[in-house]
């Protein structure tokens, strides 16, 4: 899959990169990218109205996992980094924003452990019935566009979503 993606626009690479977020990570709803900033948004339903004490602590816990994460690894810190909270009857959406330069396939499989530990079944997730073997292929893949997408900018927004079990990617 990684060779079929090389000969990709910087455009096709967001889609690309946002449709294999969805089917590797079910727990995401919804991903939104945008070139200024070259910044991704990654939302997330939680079963509960989360009260502004709890935002906090996931605000600032979540960025000293990542923090000390990008330290230990790359020894350095992470770019732009955003948690935001909407809350609605009986569930809260949680946007994580991070810059795709600085951003690693393996500090989203980070986020996405930490949400699970954090909320457990209140993290609402899409039915996933993938082989582990296409996981790990979905990994690769989403590490190659990343790497990709920090020399090649896409220049156009674009937003991912589930809708009945199905990977929606709409392009503006």
């Amino acid at each position: 899959m990684k060779d079929s993606c090389k000969s990709y626009t910087a455009d096709d690479n967001s889609i690309c990169l946002l449709t294999s977020l969805l089917v590797r990570y079910p727990e995401i709803g919804t991903i939104r990218y945008s070139p200024e900033g070259q910044l991704i948004e990654l939302s997330f339903i939680i079963r509960d109205v989360l009260d502004d004490k709890v935002v906090k602590e996931l605000e600032e816990e979540l960025y000293m996992c990542m923090n000390t994460y990008m330290f230990y690894l790359q020894k350095r810190k992470p770019g732009y980094y955003k948690l935001g909270c909407d809350k609605g009857l009986g569930i809260s959406v949680v946007q994580i924003t991070r810059d795709t330069t600085t951003l690693t396939q393996k500090e989203l499989a980070l986020i996405i452990n930490y949400l699970q530990d954090k909320f457990y079944d209140k993290l609402i997730e899409d039915e996933n019935s993938l082989e582990e073997d296409y996981l790990v292929e979905q990994d690769d893949v989403i590490s190659y566009i990343l790497d990709n997408m920090r020399s090649r900018k896409p220049e156009k927004k674009v937003i991912a979503l589930r809708e009945e079990g199905r990977v929606l990617v709409f392009q503006r």
